[in-house]
């Protein structure tokens, strides 16, 4: 009897030795090179000894995965979220606009716009690149013309809002055409201004605004830019001739 409970009671000292064993190592507080051939057979028994093990060995690459599958998950959800645009309509004038107004005019052109993608709706992007002449601040008139310039490349942004001012400077940045010739330039009416708020900033009705076609024709824009370019010659007659 006395036997039996000695085996019994060594029994349990070994596992307890083996579980702190395991555990320095897991920890880095053991060398398992000092482990005699019975010790280095130590293997984790429960579930939580498992878990313990596996992550201590592969540590790096969970994280690594973790990660990786973090950031795909984000990308997914950005992707089926983001909105495909039918076109983009610039806004460039020197005066203040602000945003409330400048996605009012997004609307208004959605009404006249064919649906370019063909998704079953119409989506049309106003990207504000106005500033008022008035303004001290140098970064913001550098960035919003480079904006304008970024988009006189844009295969999607044929349509433009502009002031005389504005109208004249972009005529006059190429000596070989013309950018917004004249039958594709029409000054907006009444009916523009009445489908934006009252008490807005910007595109005031006692100040001319021209909704504006830009050319095509000698520049580098072509391919899926001549099918923007016609759905747009479209929308631009509606207004035009008032439909």
């Amino acid at each position: 009897m006395d036997n039996k409970k000695s085996e019994t009671l060594s029994q349990r000292e070994k596992a307890q030795k083996e579980l702190l064993q395991l555990k320095k190592m897991q920890q880095g507080q053991l060398d398992p090179s000092i482990l005699n051939d019975d010790d280095k057979k130590i293997v984790p028994k429960t579930l939580d000894e498992k878990c313990d093990n596996f992550f201590y060995h592969h540590k790096a690459k969970v994280i690594i995965f973790g990660f990786l599958a973090v950031v795909l998950s984000v990308l997914i959800v950005s992707c089926a979220t983001r909105t495909n645009y039918d076109a983009t309509l610039t806004i460039y004038c020197y005066e203040y606009i602000d945003s409330e107004t400048v996605k009012e005019v997004g609307k208004w052109m959605e009404g006249y716009h064919a649906d370019s993608n063909e998704n079953g709706k119409v989506d049309i992007l106003a990207t504000d690149c106005s500033f008022s002449e008035d303004t001290e601040l140098a970064d913001t008139v550098s960035t919003q013309q480079m904006k304008v310039q970024a988009l006189l490349m844009d295969r999607e942004a044929m349509l433009f809002i502009l002031d005389e001012n504005s109208l004249a400077y972009l005529n006059s940045i190429s000596e070989n055409f013309e950018l917004f010739t004249k039958d594709n330039i029409y000054k907006l009416d009444n009916d523009f201004y009445k489908t934006l708020s009252d008490g807005r900033f910007g595109l005031d009705p006692e100040k001319d605004h021209y909704l504006c076609l830009r050319t095509i024709d000698k520049t580098a824009l072509e391919g899926k830019a001549v099918k923007n370019y016609e759905d747009a010659k479209a929308a631009f007659d509606k207004i035009k001739a008032g439909k």
